[in-house]
């Protein structure tokens, strides 16, 4: 497991607009049993999403967008079959997250 990590939404009921989520804990608190998470949409599934709060991935060839106001903790026994990394939009990603978390 590593940061930017991509997996299956743990949550199979949620998967039908959320079919993702991304891990977004630093991983230096590896040791911890939780991780931390942000939700990825499918880009019709919500109204409203801006490039800059809910960047674009592309995870198997589908496109989704980045649900920072979903913030959710799994166990990481319950991330399992990584799909991808998003570590080369990093920057997009922390960009949502400052936006998030300091307002801009």
């Amino acid at each position: 497991m590593a940061r930017f990590d991509i997996y299956p939404n743990p949550i199979p009921e949620d998967r039908g607009d959320f079919p993702y989520v991304l891990e977004i804990q630093s991983d230096l608190l590896y040791q911890f049993s939780e991780r931390v998470c942000v939700p990825l949409v499918r880009a019709d599934a919500i109204p409203g999403l801006t490039e800059r709060f809910n960047p674009r991935l592309s995870v198997d060839g589908e496109t989704v967008q980045l649900h920072p106001l979903g913030i959710a903790v799994f166990f990481a026994s319950e991330l399992r079959n990584s799909v991808g990394s998003a570590r080369a939009q990093a920057l997009s990603i922390e960009t949502a997250l400052d936006m998030l978390l300091r307002g801009y």
